[in-house]
């Protein structure tokens, strides 16, 4: 839409061809008013409006762009073309004089300078992709790019393009049935058209770390691949409503209280001291799993709020997640064990001085347990200062 009008393209054969212009001022008391065709253009997959009232329309016979004057928003005239740029164009993004075109089976996402729109020349940055260039999006502030391929297990990634001589990839995210739609990008956060697995909200204040927020499965028959479930997400509204539109299961309204991503970092322990290696943090809420480290260190991301996780498929804890921080958190797992009492009797005494000894001697192998008990000074090794700090124990 822009001001009170609405413009319709359609890629099937038919008659009307072109962009149709529809008149919503009547709206809500009257019925809208179908105005005279656009019909400079043919079949269209899409176009784009920008908020200087140029349409730009992906065209799929003669120049890959066409773009219409909106001055007059009832009677669209033509401005200019891309004309060879931008060939197999599936998708347009415009915003402060450049153009973001995702070029399809070119294999690319093109960036064009708009300062001239009767001669739009050669991009002035290319992104290549190896799956099927199908979307892109700015994040708020314009220093990242977002694209999506429409491609089995290729991922949404978020670009660095602040200096477009020298584009990086910052992050990526794919959800479960890994084939991704389009991307629409409002207060950086992600909207996700994301096929079987519905629609997807990803915060992206931290580019390098996009989190989950949200979610609705509008197909849930499955979460397979293939091209059926949600194809739209649009959350470009001014009462908090986002839409989503799913091929099978028709259209969903949804409201969004704009939840952001929080961090949590620290370690699991066992027993009060033993590190909780490759351990699963799985969520109660939706399943998403994480692990800890060799040393029972964890780092991730998850909405805001409090969260329970089930550790080991056994014990539960719960983290806090503060919006756009990371706090640090040390869990506890199990019975609380005796540093020092290494055949766990409750008490350290010259039993436990000479198992440590063996464990030394290495006439005996330790359990992790024991090897972590015996371990007094925390130094990853059994030796003659444990030995020694244990008999301190003893004698104090």
């Amino acid at each position: 839409t822009y001001q009170n009008h609405l413009y319709i393209v359609n890629e099937m054969y038919g008659g009307d061809m072109g962009m149709q212009v529809i008149d919503l001022s009547p709206l809500p008391e009257g019925s809208p008013i179908q105005l005279p065709t656009y019909n400079n253009i043919a079949q269209s997959h899409n176009l784009w409006i920008d908020n200087s009232g140029y349409a730009f329309i992906e065209h799929q016979s003669g120049d890959n762009i066409q773009i219409a004057n909106l001055n007059n928003p009832s009677y669209p005239m033509y401005e200019g073309s891309f004309f060879n740029e931008g060939l197999n164009c599936h998708d347009i993004f415009t915003r402060n004089g450049l153009g973001y075109i995702s070029e399809g089976f070119s294999n690319r996402f093109a960036i064009y300078s708009l300062s001239d729109l009767d001669n739009i020349s050669s991009p002035i940055a290319t992104i290549s992709c190896e799956g099927y260039a199908h979307n892109a999006w700015l994040n708020d502030s314009g220093t990242h790019l977002i694209t999506t391929e429409e491609t089995q297990n290729k991922t949404v990634k978020i670009w660095d393009i602040s200096d477009l001589n020298n584009i990086n990839l910052s992050g990526e995210y794919i959800g479960e049935n890994g084939l991704a739609h389009n991307v629409h990008v409002l207060n950086d956060l992600l909207y996700i058209s994301h096929y079987t697995t519905g629609i997807k909200i990803v915060d992206i204040f931290n580019p390098q770390r996009p989190i989950e927020v949200a979610a609705y499965d509008t197909y849930p028959e499955n979460n397979n691949e293939g091209f059926y479930g949600c194809w739209g997400a649009y959350p470009f509204t001014n009462n908090n409503f986002v839409y989503a539109s799913d091929m099978q299961n028709g259209l969903h309204i949804f409201t969004f209280n704009n939840i952001k991503a929080g961090f949590a970092e620290g370690y699991l322990y066992f027993n009060n001291s033993i590190p909780l290696s490759n351990a699963s943090i799985k969520s109660t809420l939706n399943n998403k799993e994480y692990d800890t480290n060799e040393n029972g260190y964890f780092n991730f991301g998850f909405p805001e709020g409090n969260h329970e996780f089930i550790i080991n498929n056994e014990d539960l804890i719960t983290i806090n997640f503060i919006p756009h921080e990371s706090t640090f958190y040390n869990f506890y797992i199990g019975e609380t064990l005796i540093s020092g009492d290494i055949n766990s009797d409750g008490i350290i005494n010259v039993l436990d001085v000479i198992l440590t000894v063996n464990f030394i001697l290495e006439e005996t192998s330790p359990t992790n347990e024991e090897f972590w008990t015996s371990d007094l000074n925390q130094d990853f090794n059994i030796n003659i200062q444990d030995i020694i700090l244990m008999i301190n124990i003893i004698i104090n």
